[in-house]
């Protein structure tokens, strides 16, 4: 005797609720032959998104200068040949500090009208050449008596704008930030696996949040006492960098 539908129902909701696959026997096709089962789908697995973050420094290998030449003159082809006559003994004296001229690059050249005010009425009063340079010093530790060569190289007419530290590859550097922070996330998930009473599964992706440049971090200056001419503390460069995992909880 075939069950009835009320019996068959009832069946059918006692395997559901043991949480057991439920397959139904569709129509027979016009051949006699049963349609193909359709089966419930898997559950998804359980998964942990974690956030990893790395860091690594080390010490520069690079310094940048950024100076310029800057003077004024009665007409604008005075300017201009003061300016040039002082940027020749600027890039003189960087060059008998052994600076390459591959590492000394022009970031600007610029003449403009200078103006004053007389008794309300802003008149002409000269013009403004002036010239700014980068300059790459490859021998950290002479830095200090560049900067010293440079300033006394063209009296007034020198600009020094700044200083900074970095590395010439900083490659490795991100690797290892990145080896870091890749760890630091898998060290988060077994956590959670672990409190969850679960194990680690596999990796499901990865990617890597927007991480800062490399930063300056500071040392100690009595670590660059014995630097020669102006005195600078490179300190170190930091890079840092974030990624998001996912990982299949089993």
């Amino acid at each position: 005797m075939l069950p009835s539908v009320r019996g068959l129902t009832a069946a059918l909701a006692a395997l559901a609720a043991l949480g057991l696959p439920v397959a139904l026997a569709g129509p027979a096709t016009a051949g006699g032959a049963p349609a193909p089962a359709v089966t419930s789908p898997e559950p998804a697995p359980a998964t942990v998104t974690v956030t990893g973050t790395g860091s690594a420094s080390a010490a520069p290998d690079l310094a940048v200068v950024g100076l310029a030449v800057e003077v004024t003159a009665p007409t604008a082809e005075k300017a201009l040949a003061a300016q040039h006559a002082a940027a020749d003994a600027l890039l003189g004296a960087l060059r008998g500090q052994r600076v390459a001229d591959r590492d000394i690059r022009t970031d600007s050249l610029e003449l403009s009208a200078v103006y004053e005010d007389r008794g309300g009425v802003s008149k002409l009063s000269g013009y403004r050449a002036a010239q700014s340079f980068s300059v790459k010093v490859r021998e950290l530790r002479r830095t200090g008596r560049v900067i010293e060569a440079a300033a006394a190289s063209a009296g007034d007419a020198v600009r020094i704008n700044g200083v900074s530290f970095d590395l010439a590859d900083a490659r490795p550097l991100r690797a290892q930030a990145r080896r870091a922070a890749h760890e630091d996330a898998r060290a988060k998930a077994e956590h959670y696996a672990s409190l969850t009473g679960s194990s680690l599964g596999r990796l499901v992706s990865l990617s890597e949040a927007e991480s800062s440049a490399p930063r300056p971090l500071a040392v100690s200056p009595a670590a660059f006492a014995k630097q020669d001419g102006v005195p600078l503390a490179p300190g170190e460069i930091e890079d840092t960098v974030s990624v998001v995992a996912v990982y299949e909880l089993r």
